[in-house]
């Protein structure tokens, strides 16, 4: 299915040749389907591969208020009734079109008051928290950072790293106190191992 969307795009056929390459040399239980992940190409082929949903929703659904990041996707609404008819139309388009299903837990429409899931953040309409499961993934972090430091087997200036990437982040939701908390039990390791 990829293949067919890229030559539709792509006239090169060396670059073609190089594409199948990289897709043939990922090994999947069913031949054919999926992508590599982690590659440098996979969140370019998933955004080519999804644009086709991307113009289905925008120039068949006419949906005003859409937005994608890789394979996550919202679309805001009022009308439930008109929302329940865009899922049922992402669904058919998705099987039929692209060989792909919506999640059965994760599709679903509901009130925004309650916030939306998407990029490990609960966004509301005027602030975003963090994931629960993203807080719990950054203190198991810290706990393997305090490990690995005691064995030798990090630096200090790698975990200072790690975590300004993360800071960086986090710091697109209103998390001012989960970050200082954070930052306080980072430097607490750092002091610890001097």
């Amino acid at each position: 299915m990829l293949l067919s969307i890229l030559k539709k795009r792509i006239k090169d056929d060396e670059l073609l040749w190089l594409i199948k390459t990289i897709l043939a040399n990922h090994k999947t239980q069913e031949t054919g389907k999926g992508m590599p992940l982690c590659n440098l190409t996979s969140q370019f082929f998933a955004n080519v591969y999804l644009g086709e949903l991307d113009n289905f929703v925008k120039h068949e659904l006419r949906a005003k208020y859409y937005l994608r990041y890789v394979d996550d996707f919202i679309i805001l609404g009022r009308n439930r009734k008109l929302l329940e008819e865009y899922k049922m139309k992402i669904s058919g388009f998705l099987k039929t079109e692209l060989k792909l299903e919506l999640h059965p837990q994760k599709s679903s429409i509901i009130p925004l008051r309650r916030g939306v899931t998407l990029l490990g953040f609960r966004a509301f309409c005027h602030f975003r928290l963090l994931k629960r499961s993203n807080q719990k993934r950054i203190e198991k972090r810290l706990r393997k950072f305090r490990e690995k430091l005691a064995w030798g087997e990090i630096s200090r200036e790698h975990i200072l790293l790690s975590m300004a990437g993360w800071d960086g982040y986090a710091k697109m939701g209103n998390t001012y106190n989960p970050r200082k908390k954070i930052w306080c039990k980072l430097q607490a390791i750092l002091q610890a191992q001097k």
